[in-house]
């Protein structure tokens, strides 16, 4: 999903309406665009063997008096603190733009490329982290919901994502199917998509941890590099045969809701150091 333009998508279908539901998760994108996410992972899903990965999101909501300006100072510390400890780990601030009536002010969206990278970088967190995560605590609350979940890549670019336009959209199953099924299905749809001109960049979340009980089966999350990246594939979804080639490849699979569009800026890319 590369982010990279100040800009975001809403579109076909997706994962990561994460975020905007009172009771789910990752609208997180989502943990989630995210997470985000195709560092060390294959371009096409297809392309030798998919490894899951996770992704955090965080809903939160600035205090009185904070904004953007004072968030991004902090995160600026936060980026040079994950550069001295070298954490494996990517981060992007979510900005709700399509939306309805989602109840915080700004999302952060994680992700690791391994479980093995989460954990190392979260016990490193957890020791030496507690005074920069008080400045956090200073500019916004996000103690109301923290979801994990695991990402994997549908037709995810091979670099580390940026920033751009992000829309997720949580998608439950039909009956009789699995998730193999669904994962199959958006490979399918994602390439057709693809083939026929789309920049698009999607990944599938499974919630995992700190999501409760909920209605849904999986997050499906879309990347665009820009907003005319997005427009142009919303054309080929709406003009071109998208729309009649998803009831034929997803709809007998899972049905998706409609997605929540977030303008996706970067903390950190994974490789920084």
């Amino acid at each position: 999903m590369l982010f990279r333009g100040r800009d975001v998508h809403p579109g076909n279908y997706s994962w990561m309406e994460i975020f905007a539901m009172n009771n789910l998760l990752f609208a997180a994108v989502v943990l989630v665009f995210t997470a985000a996410l195709s560092y060390g992972q294959p371009a096409n899903a297809q392309e030798g063997q998919v490894k899951a990965a996770p992704v955090d999101f965080r809903a939160c909501t600035f205090r009185d008096g904070k904004g953007m300006k004072d968030l991004d100072k902090v995160a600026g510390k936060f980026r040079s603190y994950a550069n001295k400890h070298d954490f494996n780990y990517a981060a992007w601030t979510l900005v709700p733009q399509f939306q309805n009536a989602v109840p915080y002010d700004i999302g952060w969206l994680g992700a690791w490329p391994s479980n093995e990278a989460f954990g190392i970088s979260m016990e490193k967190w957890m020791t030496t982290g507690k005074d920069l995560a008080a400045e956090f605590d200073q500019v916004m609350d996000c103690g109301s919901r923290h979801e994990l979940a695991l990402w994997v890549p549908v037709t995810a670019a091979d670099s580390s994502p940026e920033e751009g336009v992000l829309m997720i959209s949580r998608c439950a199953l039909n009956a009789g199917k699995n998730q193999n099924d669904a994962y199959e299905a958006h490979i399918k749809f994602g390439n057709y998509m693809r083939g026929l001109g789309s920049m698009a960049s999607s990944w599938l979340f499974y919630p995992t941890m700190g999501t409760g009980n909920v209605d849904f089966d999986y997050y499906h999350a879309i990347a665009f590099y820009r907003y005319s990246d997005l427009g142009a594939a919303m054309e080929l979804y709406s003009n071109g045969g998208g729309f009649q080639k998803e009831q034929e490849m997803l709809a007998p699979v899972s049905e998706c809701a409609t997605p929540i569009v977030f303008d996706a800026l970067s903390v950190r890319a994974f490789d920084e150091r």
